[in-house]
């Protein structure tokens, strides 16, 4: 389950198939998977759970979903059992997931599954773009669904490139290791050919921080120095091939003063509404009331996660939302590659606290607080510190039981004569 699960999130039979829709697939399946979990316990288990479930990232989500929740009460009771049914959905998927998680053996499975539906993802905005399908967003690398458009389509790729670049040096067979070489450089496609501006300078950030924590020495300053030339060009030709691409309709300029007029109403919406927002999601709906807004901005988002989260749902909402953030990224920021060993944890932190960064970087050009990257992060920052906090301690307790039944060193013996170097 560990597997079949984060692959089936991304996936999204629901939505890659229509038919299965009305039924909510993923409801069902994270209640199989919770289930399935909780009857399979093992020893052990119980107590790593509580230190799951004890972990300041899960406590403040619970509390984010909750102020969500609460921020929609002007609506009634009917508003807000609305509001839950939109927002229960991520805290249940980190919960049937941690339960799903009870090593580091099950973990690497877990980002396995997540790596590899996140392909079908990348891989079918890929297709739709060779093909030329009609529903993509003007054309570009849109993704079915749940990444309608190149905005969206940019954030999974962010979170999952990390690890598929650093679970190169895992594998062992030549074919996974040329499947997630595959998975990098697809990354790196999907991302020109969304034409996303702001997609493309996270991608740049990420290689930095890839190339800056992986490497040492003279060859990390090389591969940053070629980096920054080629990141360069990358970000010119994106931000060129997006203007051509708009065909002088929506201009850099233009986007430019529509974040400028969008922020502004968010602004003007956290200083009427500080302590609960204007709603979950309402954004949208009443910015053009806290603003001039024009004709072409009205019913967008903030395109900034962190002004638009304070906007919906005030300081009880983006404190909740940054605590989460901090909590995750509290637990994986001090990683060194050098410490890997076969589990798989360091790799597992070390992109975890990769894939973070950009997207909170990312994060501050689009507003995405209800995107799957946060909460799948969220369960491989907890699950990983957690386990590698449990190995190093019973190590360091196998360790001191060793030490007791170990001999006493003897002391040499003393020869009456003085040691004599011999000479043949």
């Amino acid at each position: 389950m560990s597997f079949l699960y984060p692959f089936l999130n991304f996936l999204q039979p629901g939505v890659f198939w229509p038919a299965l829709a009305p039924y909510r697939p993923m409801l069902v399946a994270t209640l199989i998977a919770v289930l399935y979990e909780l009857l399979r316990s093992r020893p052990g288990d119980a107590e790593l759970r509580r230190r799951f479930f004890l972990h300041p990232a899960f406590l403040w989500l619970c509390a984010f979903v909750l102020v969500q929740v609460i921020s929609v009460y002007y609506s009634g009771v009917r508003g807000m059992l609305e509001e839950l049914d939109f927002w229960d959905v991520y805290l249940l998927f980190v919960a049937a997931s941690l339960l799903s998680i009870h090593d580091a053996r099950s973990l690497r499975r877990y980002v396995w599954g997540m790596m590899l539906g996140s392909a079908v993802v990348i891989g079918y905005g890929l297709y739709a773009v060779a093909v030329n399908l009609p529903t993509l967003a003007d054309g570009r690398a849109g993704a079915y669904g749940m990444y309608e458009n190149h905005n969206d389509y940019t954030f999974i790729i962010i979170m999952v490139l990390p690890f598929a670049y650093l679970f190169v040096r895992l594998a062992r067979a030549w074919l996974t290791k040329l499947l997630l070489l595959a998975l990098v450089g697809a990354c790196m496609v999907g991302v020109a050919l969304s034409l996303s501006r702001g997609g493309i300078l996270a991608l740049v950030l990420e290689g930095a921080l890839i190339l800056g924590l992986t490497m040492t020495g003279k060859r990390r300053v090389l591969a940053i120095a070629v980096l920054g030339m080629i990141g360069s060009v990358a970000i010119v030709h994106q931000f060129t091939a997006r203007e051509e691409n708009q065909r002088g309709l929506y201009t850099q300029a233009d986007a430019e003063n529509s974040r400028y007029e969008l922020w502004r109403a968010a602004r003007n919406m956290i200083v009427a509404h500080p302590v609960l927002g204007i709603g979950s999601r309402r954004f949208k709906e009443f910015s053009q009331d806290y603003g001039e807004i024009s004709h072409d901005n009205r019913g967008k988002v903030a395109h900034n996660t962190y002004m638009e989260v304070a906007a919906d749902t005030g300081i009880l909402g983006f404190g909740s939302f940054m605590l989460m953030l901090h909590g995750m990224f509290r637990t994986v920021r001090e990683v060194r590659p050098g410490d890997a060993r076969d589990e798989g944890l360091i790799e597992i932190r070390l992109a975890t606290f990769i894939s973070l960064c950009a997207i909170m970087f990312r994060s501050l050009l689009d507003a995405k607080a209800y995107d799957w990257s946060y909460y799948v992060l969220a369960v491989l920052a907890i699950a990983s510190s957690i386990l590698a906090s449990r190995c190093a301690h019973g190590e360091a307790t196998a360790q001191q039981a060793a030490a007791p039944s170990e001999a006493p060193p003897r002391r040499p013996a003393v020869s009456a004569r003085p040691m004599v170097y011999r000479q043949r």
